[in-house]
């Protein structure tokens, strides 16, 4: 189960990091769309986690058994579980959205409120930025994706 969702995070990160790229090479903005991709992705980050700490756990459930017993590096396997399930909420609280929002609360910042029915998306440069940001994450999820394969339990 866990190699089928495996294979199913690498395919749909590149195809998410794709689309964020194409996207950035042509000076548009990531949409409702993919942030709903990364939501799904995230998603299945987590219960991708949690199957892994769950096999993590019980492989040191027998007699005399350590912390992932029979795990090539289980620590490390861990700690790349771990990033794997951050990375994606840290990316989107330094997207553009993000800080739009902690300015727009009161006395967050000196930046002056916006007239009513002003377009308040973010500058074409920053969205460029937002987007190559997001493919960079994708890119990184596809790394610890892999590097968690190497990590694992061997066969």
């Amino acid at each position: 189960m866990t190699r089928v969702l495996a294979v199913f995070v690498l395919l749909y990160a590149g195809l998410l990091g794709g689309w964020a790229l194409f996207s950035a090479l042509r000076g548009g903005r990531l949409g409702i769309g993919y942030l709903g991709g990364l939501v799904l992705l995230e998603l299945t980050l987590l219960v991708r986690a949690g199957l892994e700490l769950a096999g993590l756990v019980a492989a040191g459930a027998g007699p005399g058994g350590a912390f992932g017993r029979g795990y090539a590096e289980p620590s490390v396997h861990a700690g790349y579980l771990l990033a794997s399930v951050v990375l994606l909420p840290l990316v989107l609280t330094v997207s553009t959205p993000a800080r739009s929002r902690i300015m727009a609360e009161p006395g967050a910042g000196t930046r002056p409120a916006a007239e009513p029915g002003a377009d308040t998306r973010p500058a074409r440069g920053q969205a460029t930025w937002d987007a190559l940001l997001a493919a960079v994450a994708c890119a990184a999820v596809i790394v610890l994706t892999l590097r968690m394969a190497s990590t694992g339990r061997p066969g």
